[in-house]
């Protein structure tokens, strides 16, 4: 028989506080609930049922698949909502604040060769993977106006990744969801 965990208003902190081992617990087949008249906002809510779905997952795959998806997920909102790039008329605001000559599309291309990745679809303006590392990626320009997302500010990687597992994810640039999945589940071996 599963024991069931239900998160309520009144224990959300130590919920928080208590991932770890309910990491653990999940391994003795604990199911992780949200109570319905929780009075949450809805993007801690949506945070917390994120959370319950990765811990309430069946296979290893599985929970690392969900864990890049949320993530990737969290900071496309955090970039598009609070429009941290400054985009007006298709253009960054470092590129609006460049010399006309050193100017690029978008982070997705080389300022060196003018190469633009692959993966990048300039007509649609999207990209066709989903990728941790790219998403972390920020640039000079916004980390001199103090603009960062730190791995331990993202509560998918902060939870649930291993330090080696978060190393992964800040190197796995152009690198799809299949790929660093597969890193993720590979084990460590000592040099």
């Amino acid at each position: 028989m599963k024991k069931k965990i239900t998160i309520r208003d009144n224990n959300i902190k130590s919920f928080y506080r208590k991932i770890y081992y309910y990491r653990i617990l999940r391994m003795f087949k604990a199911k992780f609930i949200l109570d319905k008249n929780t009075k949450l906002d809805k993007e801690s809510k949506n945070i917390v049922k994120n959370i319950l779905n990765i811990l309430n997952s069946k296979t290893r795959r599985e929970k690392y698949e969900l864990i890049h998806d949320y993530t990737c997920e969290y900071l496309d909102n955090e970039f598009i909502n609070k429009n941290v790039c400054g985009f007006k008329n298709d253009m960054c605001s470092c590129n609006r604040e460049k010399d006309k000559k050193y100017q690029v599309s978008s982070c997705c291309e080389s300022l060196k060769t003018r190469i633009v990745c692959e993966k990048f679809d300039s007509k649609k303006k999207t990209c066709s993977i989903q990728s941790i590392g790219c998403k972390l990626f920020i640039c000079p320009h916004l980390r001199k106006k103090g603009i960062r997302y730190p791995i331990r500010k993202i509560p998918y990687l902060k939870y649930f990744l291993s330090p080696r597992q978060k190393a992964i994810c800040i190197t796995s640039i152009f690198q799809g969801k299949e790929i660093t999945v597969n890193k993720f589940l590979r084990p460590y071996k000592m040099p």
